[in-house]
Parts: C-alpha cells; sequence; structure tokens
C-alpha cells in the first residue's frame, strides 16, 4: 500500500483590493508609487516572507489592469497569482479570496495573510512577528498604540475618552484557513465587521496581537501616497549598477536591441538573441544587489539559452530574491555603434525597456552614438552598449 504523504501546511496571502477610494478621488491602487503603480508595492512587500499563493482580489472592472500590475510587480518565482472578484463589502471580498484559493489547492491547514492593498509599507520585521506568533490565538493581529487625544463628539458637543490601553489595529491578519473560513459560514451576517479578527472574535475564537508599525500606513487621502514615497526613500538606500555589453556583427540573425527589432542586413552573435542592450540593463540591475552578471545567472554552455529572448531573461531577473525589492528608480543607456542608424528607434527602445521594468518611459533614458570611426566599433564591425541603473534598496 502507498503511504499517503501528510499535508505540509504552507503560507498564502490575500490581498484586498476591491475598494471604491472615494476619498481619494480615482483608484489609489494604481496611482504612481516607487515607479510603479502602487499596489505593484504591497504585492512585493507581503511576499518578503515565503508566500506560495496569492489571491488578488479587485473589482472585475479592474481585472485587466491589475493583471498587467501582477506583471510589473517583481515577484519570487515561488508565488503563485491568481484573481478574485471583489465584492459590495470587505467580508464577501475576502470570502471570494478564499475560495478561490480552495479552488486553486490551499488546505484549510494552511495559513493565510489578509492585508489591506492600500498598504504598501507593510515591512519584513512585522511579518516575521506575525508568523512567529501564529499559535497564540485563532487569529493574530498587528496594533500600536493610540497616541492622539480621543473625543466622541455629538449633537450635545464633544467629551473626552480614554486612550489608556486604546490600540489601532493594521493589517495583514493572520490565521489558518479553515478559521477564517469557519467564521464567515457560522456569522449571520459578516458584513457588520470591520476587519476579519472582529469576525472571528464574534464567533468565539481568540484574538492575539503583535507589535504593528507606525510605517504600515493605509493610504487614503490623496497626499497619503507621497508621503508614503518619502518614508520608502528615507529608510532605503539609494544603490547603482553599471552594465557593458558588445556583440560582433554576424549575417543570418536578426538585430535586436533594447527588445525592438532592428532594419538591418545585419545581426549580433550572441549564445541568444544578443539584444545588447537588455544585457546591459540585466548586468546593471544585478550590480545593484552585488548579485553577480549574465554570464553567471545565464552560462553559455547551457543550451536551453540558444537564441531566447533577452526580456525572457530580464523577467528572471527581476524575480531573483536579491533583486525582487530593489525599486529602480532610473535607467541611462549608451549604444555605441556606426550602424546602423538608430536615432529612429531611441523612443521606441525606451518605452519598450521602461515597460518591462515596469517604469515610466521618463524613468528611462536611451541614447545613441558613434565611435568616430576608431577602432572595431569605429569600422562598424559590433554595437557596444553601457548603462547605469539607479536603485533603492531597503536597509
Amino acid at each position: 500500500m502507498k503511504a499517503v504523504r501528510a499535508h505540509r501546511p504552507s503560507l498564502a496571502a490575500i490581498v484586498v483590493a476591491a475598494g471604491s477610494s472615494t476619498r481619494f478621488g480615482g483608484n489609489k491602487l494604481f496611482a504612481p508609487f516607487a515607479g510603479k503603480p502602487l499596489i505593484c508595492t504591497t504585492l512585493e512587500a507581503v511576499c518578503q516572507v515565503p508566500v506560495r499563493r496569492l489571491v488578488l482580489v479587485c473589482r472585475p472592472d479592474d481585472r485587466v489592469k491589475m493583471e498587467k500590475c501582477v506583471t510589473q510587480a517583481a515577484l519570487p518565482r515561488r508565488v503563485h497569482v491568481f484573481l478574485a472578484s471583489g465584492g459590495p463589502t470587505r467580508a464577501e471580498s475576502v470570502l471570494n479570496g478564499l475560495k478561490t484559493l480552495a479552488d486553486n489547492g490551499a488546505s484549510g491547514q494552511d495559513w493565510v495573510l489578509v492585508h489591506d492593498g492600500a498598504r504598501p509599507l507593510v515591512c519584513r520585521a512585522l511579518l516575521k512577528r506575525l508568523l512567529a506568533a501564529r499559535d497564540t490565538g485563532d487569529i493574530v493581529v498587528p496594533v500600536i498604540p493610540v497616541a492622539d487625544s480621543l473625543r466622541r463628539t455629538s449633537a450635545g458637543g464633544t467629551k473626552a475618552l480614554d486612550r489608556r490601553g486604546v490600540v489601532a489595529v493594521q493589517t495583514p491578519q493572520f490565521c489558518q484557513v479553515a478559521t477564517l473560513r469557519s467564521a464567515y459560514l457560522n456569522c449571520a451576517d459578516s458584513a457588520l465587521f470591520g476587519d476579519e479578527a472582529a469576525l472571528i472574535e464574534s464567533t468565539g475564537g481568540q484574538v492575539a496581537t503583535v507589535e504593528g508599525d507606525v510605517q504600515n500606513i493605509k493610504v487614503t487621502l490623496p497626499g497619503d501616497a507621497e508621503m508614503l514615497e518619502a518614508v520608502l526613500g528615507a529608510r532605503a538606500g539609494t544603490v547603482v549598477g553599471f552594465g557593458y555589453d558588445v556583440h560582433r556583427f554576424v549575417s543570418g540573425r536578426p538585430l535586436i536591441l533594447g527588445g525592438i527589432r532592428i532594419t538591418s542586413a545585419l545581426g549580433l552573435d550572441g549564445t541568444s538573441d544578443a539584444d545588447a542592450v537588455l544585457h546591459a540593463v540585466m548586468d546593471a540591475v544585478l550590480g545593484c544587489a552585488g548579485a553577480g552578471d549574465i554570464g553567471g545567472m545565464f552560462p553559455s554552455s547551457d543550451g536551453q539559452y540558444v537564441g531566447i529572448d533577452s526580456a525572457v531573461l530580464l523577467r528572471r531577473v527581476l524575480a531573483d530574491r536579491r533583486i525582487h525589492r530593489l525599486r529602480i528608480v532610473s535607467v541611462d543607456i549608451t549604444v555605441v555603434a556606426e550602424r546602423p542608424r538608430l536615432q529612429i528607434y531611441q523612443a521606441l527602445m525606451q518605452r519598450r525597456v521602461a515597460c518591462l521594468l515596469g517604469l515610466q518611459s521618463t524613468d528611462v533614458d536611451v541614447k545613441v552614438t558613434g565611435n568616430d570611426a576608431i577602432g572595431w566599433i569605429g569600422r562598424g564591425e559590433g554595437i557596444a552598449v553601457l548603462c547605469v541603473v539607479t536603485a533603492l534598496h531597503p536597509k
């Protein structure tokens, strides 16, 4: 008889991103933040711990945009992302997320982090505190003391409230999948509860707390995203990476530069598609993290890389665990070539590189120049590319 392997609990996440953003004046989750839509940073932040399945719950009208944001986010390759439709209340949205987890192999024994899509700065230390406290209650939530004085207002005036022992509750909220699902099934009206902890408590469950983080703020008003972006910059160090790549011309190959096919009688010699622009970009990105170069990551002796699209390789670089926490700020590229004339392709390359990196086009600069007929590049025998990438790296 074949032995049945016991299920090993794994970690999942539900990111709730189905709100209307009324007070923000537009969908705050698509607001620019660290060079990408804000939701990208939230997804990346949640995956600082070993999440295996991630459900992004969004409004049906936002699904196409959210799918694009998932591709822009630098997520580890271990993470499988699923989209679910949000409901009219937070409770229905989370329940739809739970159903999507179950439909995609999650077990009741698995654990789940339920997090607000508009909290992009949840830090690894907070996530680890939650995971370490998993056996202390039916659900674990981060809290911070209330520092401001409190007053209750009414038609008759205001009255001071005692703030001693009062805390503000944050997300992620952490519990077993089965615990949360059971709370929904056993509650007559889950829409009455503002978060998962209140719901579980209403069905007799115990709520445990861990120290929260004052920077784990929820973006609500138009100025909040700019304020948090400043916080992100303050708690991150600036790093710079340099990349250089060079290839000789050969016949019988297309010329690909910056992910764009260039009209040319000659292509570049190389194991992959020999896209010297993307190769230099990859080396510069790896340099920001002190992570070596593409020669070590994708050796030419490995047959799987013969003819491969360099955009595929770039996506693998961005998914590397050493890279995915970088916030790329700017990319400066110089292409040195006597032929062909590349000026008409500059804007196309700029937009394509920006798209691959999840940046705005204005964050990427592509310059082309010749070599004044000096040396083998000056004789038109090949192309060289230099690239500088500037990024923020969390301290």
